[in-house]
């Protein structure tokens, strides 16, 4: 794979490095379809947990015009595989920039060894359902093949974050006002951290891993929150909301940043019931709404969002999805997760496992 730029205009696929850093992550910021697990701090942070980056871009007379940063993971027999979180980035007007991303990426995994890649790249906040139809439907066309198994939530909601806090406020379900403005009288206070205070990170980390358990889901380790704190801080990037009751935390959440959008990536709350009532939750995402206004957002992604037509089909997220329905947004469904086979047989071998392990 050529490190050179392209001198005929054609794009072409070559390695990052340390130099296209801020080139990279101008562009994650520019791109509606791009979030924070594609900016470079996030491959940085993963590398200490187990996944390592590998980044791949796409020149052209114009510069980085297309991304795609692979978290590699070891697997059995010394393969690997790959997964590009919320990603690639291309011109989604230019199938032949995806084409060229996936030729390159192809010819990386084989180098490293990788039995299969994974993408799930974001439908932009724009798009309705026949736009992410037609994804879904280039996603194929350029060779990829429907995962058997969703990574990440393929549906969502994007809140409008403009126009100040009256008009935020008025977006929001009459009962989600409700219960902030209960959650004050109730003596509940809100602490906002934005440069990944040690202590403001652990206590998100044992209120997510406390409702991890009652949810029966996974959570990021205190160590994981904590680097991706120290890693996405130094760049306006970070957001942590605490609520307290009596100097106690009984409410918390993570949010990062790009550009003007920000995520909602992790939460939780104290299991104690006197604590339920005070609707401490509620007081956190509506402070994290205003901080994020402030700090020039201009939309927040609610990061999984099952619509009430679709609980009875996943009711594991039924519960939080009704509590982030009542701040608004707009629906939005991405195309979900695809599979670039690079290497045939262990592939099959890895397929036919998973099939048997569904039954």
């Amino acid at each position: 794979m050529s490190d050179a730029r392209p001198r005929d205009g054609a794009p072409s696929v070559r390695l990052a490095d340390e130099a296209d850093r801020a080139a990279w992550d101008a562009l994650v910021a520019a791109r509606p379809d791009a979030d924070p697990l594609q900016a470079w701090a996030w491959g940085e942070v993963n590398a200490r947990h187990g996944e390592r980056p590998l980044r791949l871009v796409l020149d052209s007379d114009e510069g980085i015009v297309g991304l795609a940063q692979l978290l590699l993971r070891a697997t059995t027999g010394g393969r690997t595989v790959g997964y590009v979180p919320h990603g690639p980035i291309w011109r989604r007007d230019r199938p032949d920039d995806l084409t060229g991303l996936l030729a390159g990426i192809r010819g990386a995994g084989r180098r490293e060894r990788v039995i299969v890649v994974k993408f799930d790249p974001r439908a932009d906040a724009t798009d309705d359902r026949s736009q992410t139809s037609s994804l879904a439907a280039g996603l194929v066309a350029a060779g990829l093949r429907r995962a058997r198994f969703d990574l990440q939530a393929p549906t969502t909601r994007i809140v409008d974050l403009t126009g100040g806090s009256e008009a935020i406020w008025a977006r929001w379900e009459s009962d989600a006002r409700t219960r902030v403005r209960r959650a004050a009288k109730e003596g509940v206070s809100t602490v906002l951290d934005r440069v990944g205070d040690p202590a403001m990170v652990t206590s998100l980390a044992t209120l997510h891993a406390g409702t991890a358990e009652r949810a029966d889901f996974r959570p990021r380790p205190a160590s994981f929150l904590a680097d991706t704190a120290a890693a996405f801080a130094p760049l306006g990037g970070w957001l942590a909301v605490e609520a307290r009751l009596s100097g106690q935390a009984i409410a918390a959440m993570g949010f990062l940043r790009v550009g003007d959008r920000a995520a909602y990536l992790w939460g939780g709350s104290s299991r104690d019931p006197a604590v339920e009532r005070t609707r401490a939750q509620y007081a956190v995402l509506a402070a994290a709404m205003e901080a994020l206004a402030e700090d020039g957002c201009t939309t927040l992604d609610l990061w999984g969002v099952v619509e009430a037509d679709e609980e009875a089909a996943h009711p594991e997220a039924a519960g939080y999805s009704r509590f982030k329905r009542k701040f608004g947004g707009r629906p939005l469904r991405h195309p979900g997760t695809f599979d670039l086979v690079v290497d045939p047989l262990w592939y099959w071998l890895r397929d036919a496992r998973e099939r048997f392990r569904g039954r």
